[in-house]
């Protein structure tokens, strides 16, 4: 169990995230198994750091390949799970329209009431390519460009299933929500197309000749670009009576993404997913 950050005290597990961590532990296996490093990303960082395990109102675990070991990861992980637990990526064809990938139990569901319409997911962890970016700082400017022209026409896309509930969204991203609402600018729905141009992008630069790292189809994005000697050679840390790897300078990458991390959010910045579970039947 977690603990709170105030009190010390085990926090029990939602049943959501139970479902999550039984998730995880199947990945975890493979991962540990074919000696692939990982590390834990975004909120489930700071989970670990502040409450050794998941924020209390969290409802997924993220966690980052390099490049290559996330190809390796999406090519070979179908023949190692068990017949409930399924491989999602935008190239299948599923309703799956997120960049990264998502291995999903297929069990239950997730109920999601952030975006336009509301939504019916898989409970799933998600797991995004950590790309390189150009050593040079005018290179670097000019390629973070062409990814968020590239992110903002995804975006538009499949506006229906942006979630526009997120707290400390950028006025820029308020600006171009809003003028699509308006003018119901939404760029022929073909997202795929966009997801494409995005891959050939974020390929462009090999991890193992850059001094840079980003998750960039991460919920921060650039936020989520640090150098590459942050991550080194990972960590382990306390989640949930694992030990599981992350950076190795959490203090850095957890200060550029939430400043004072240690400090929890108003109750209104918590769940941004807005997600429930809301079926739980294994003799689905």
């Amino acid at each position: 169990m977690g603990l709170d950050s105030k009190t010390k005290q085990p926090i029990a597990l939602t049943g959501a995230q139970e479902k999550i961590f039984d998730v995880f532990q199947l990945v975890r296996k493979y991962l540990e198994n074919t000696s692939m490093p990982y590390f834990l990303l975004g909120g489930s960082l700071l989970g670990a750091v502040r409450h050794k395990g998941f924020i209390p109102w969290d409802d997924d675990i993220d966690i980052g390949l390099y490049r290559e070991d996330y190809e390796r990861f999406i090519r070979d992980i179908s023949a190692n799970l068990p017949e409930h637990l399924e491989l999602r990526t935008f190239r299948d064809e599923s309703d799956h329209h997120y960049y990264f990938s998502r291995i999903v139990d297929n069990r239950y569901l997730m109920k999601r009431e952030g975006s336009v319409v509301t939504r019916y997911e898989n409970v799933w962890v998600d797991v995004f390519p950590l790309d390189g970016m150009p050593n040079g700082a005018i290179s670097r400017r000019i390629h973070m460009l062409r990814l968020l022209w590239a992110r903002m026409w995804y975006h538009i896309a499949c506006f229906d299933k942006v979630n526009l509930h997120r707290p400390n969204r950028p006025l820029s991203e308020r600006i171009i929500i809003a003028i699509v609402k308006m003018f119901n600018v939404h760029g022929g729905k073909n997202y795929k197309k966009w997801l494409e141009k995005l891959d050939v992008l974020l390929r462009k630069y090999k991890v193992q000749d850059t001094n840079w790292v980003v998750n960039f189809m991460g919920q921060y994005k650039f936020k989520e670009m640090f150098p590459k000697s942050y991550y080194g050679k990972g960590k382990l840390y306390p989640f949930e009576g694992l030990e599981l790897m992350g950076p190795e300078d959490y203090d850095k990458v957890l200060t550029q993404m939430y400043g004072d991390y240690m400090k929890e959010p108003e109750d209104c910045k918590k769940n941004v997913h807005d997600a429930h579970l809301v079926q739980a039947d294994e003799n689905k």
